[in-house]
C-alpha cells in the first residue's frame, strides 16, 4: 500500500476552496457596484434629478407632516403640553382619593370581558375620545394630542403606587419606579388608540363646521 500525506491534500483543498471563496466576493462585489450605479444614475443628470427631489420632501416634511405631527397654531399645541401634567395629577388624586386603584381596576377588567361592565368606564372613554377630538378640532398636532390624553391615562394607572401585587416570587409593593414605569407605558399605548379614533372624528367635525359656515356665508350673500 502506497503511504497517504492528508496534510498537503488538505491544504491543497482549504487553498482551492479559499479561491472560490474570494472569487465569488469579487463577483458579488462587482454586481453591488454595478447595481449601485445602475440604480442611483450617477451621472450628473442623476445626481440632477436627486437634488431636484429634495425641495419638494423637504416642503412636505416641513409642511403638511409637521402641521400633522406638531400643529398648525403653535400656541394650542403649547397650551396642550402645558395642560397635560396637571391632568395627570388631577386625574391621580381624583382616583386615590376615591374608588383607589384595586377597585378600578376590576371595573376595567370586568368591562373589557362583559363580565362586570361599569358605566363609569364608559364615561371615562368617551371623555378621552372627546379630548382626542378638542385637540383635533384646535387644529394641535398629532403629539400634543396625545400628550394631552396621555394625561389622565398616566394619572389613573400612576395610582398602582403602594399597592400590593402578586408574582411567581411571592407579594411585594410596587415601588415608585415600577409604578411610573407601567403607568408611562399604559399612557402610551393608551393614548395611541385613543387618538387613532379621536383625532379623525375631531378634524371631521371641524371640517363639517366649516363647510356649513360657508354655506351660510354664501347663503347670506344671496
Amino acid at each position: 500500500m502506497r503511504p497517504s500525506n492528508a496534510v498537503p491534500t488538505a491544504l491543497s483543498r482549504t487553498r482551492s476552496s479559499l479561491e472560490r471563496l474570494s472569487a465569488g466576493f469579487r463577483w458579488l462585489l462587482a454586481a453591488l457596484v454595478t447595481g449601485l450605479v445602475a440604480a442611483l444614475g450617477l451621472t450628473r443628470s442623476g445626481l440632477h434629478r436627486l437634488a431636484a427631489l429634495r425641495a419638494p420632501v423637504a416642503r412636505v416634511v416641513r409642511g403638511p407632516l409637521a402641521a400633522l405631527v406638531l400643529g398648525r397654531r403653535a400656541a394650542v399645541s403649547v397650551i396642550l403640553v402645558g395642560i397635560t401634567p396637571v391632568l395627570a395629577a388631577l386625574t391621580a388624586g381624583a382616583v386615590a382619593s376615591t374608588t383607589g386603584y384595586r377597585p378600578l381596576e376590576r371595573w376595567l377588567v370586568g368591562t373589557w370581558t362583559g363580565t362586570d361592565p361599569r358605566i363609569v368606564v364608559f364615561v371615562g372613554a368617551a371623555l378621552l375620545v372627546g379630548l382626542a377630538a378638542a385637540g383635533a378640532a384646535a387644529r394641535a398636532g398629532l403629539v400634543p394630542t396625545g400628550l394631552l390624553v396621555a394625561g389622565p391615562v398616566f394619572g389613573v394607572a400612576v395610582t398602582r403606587y403602594g399597592t400590593v401585587v402578586s408574582t411567581y416570587g411571592g407579594e411585594r409593593v410596587v415601588s415608585l419606579p415600577d409604578a411610573v414605569a407601567v403607568a408611562a407605558g399604559v399612557a402610551a399605548v393608551g393614548s395611541v388608540a385613543v387618538v387613532a379614533v379621536g383625532y379623525p372624528l375631531g378634524a371631521a367635525c371641524r371640517r363639517a363646521v366649516r363647510i356649513v359656515r360657508t354655506d351660510r356665508g354664501e347663503r347670506n350673500e344671496e
